[in-house]
C-alpha cells in the first residue's frame, strides 16, 4: 500500500470539531483509494507555512509521492492553490489530490 501525507488549513475551519471531521474524511479518502495515510500536517495561521514546511521535508526524506488535501483551496495562503499544487507535484515526482471538489 503506497504511503501518503494529508495537508490541512485550519485557518479554513471554523471549530476544533470540524477540523476532526475534515481529518476523518482526509483518512477514509486514503483508506478507500488504497493509500496507507502516515501523517495528517495541520496549518495554523498564527505559525504558517510551518506545517507546509513540514510535510516538504518529510514528503522528500521519506520519498512519499502523494500529498492528500480536503480541497485545493487548503493551498490558497501559500499562493495560488493550482501553482502551489503544479510545484509541490513537481517537487516530489507525484501527485496532490483534492479529497472533495474545491
Amino acid at each position: 500500500m503506497p504511503e501518503a501525507v494529508a495537508y490541512i488549513n485550519k485557518s479554513l475551519l471554523i471549530t476544533d470539531t470540524e477540523l476532526e471531521r475534515v481529518r476523518t474524511d482526509v483518512a477514509r479518502f486514503a483508506a478507500e483509494w488504497g493509500y496507507a495515510l502516515t501523517y495528517v500536517h495541520v496549518e495554523d495561521s498564527a505559525t504558517s507555512p510551518d506545517a507546509f514546511n513540514g510535510l516538504v521535508q518529510q514528503v522528500t526524506a521519506l520519498d512519499i509521492t502523494t500529498v492528500i488535501v480536503p480541497s485545493l483551496h487548503h493551498l490558497a495562503a501559500l499562493g495560488s492553490p493550482v501553482d502551489v499544487k503544479n510545484r509541490l507535484e513537481n517537487l516530489i515526482g507525484g501527485r496532490v489530490i483534492p479529497a472533495t471538489s474545491p
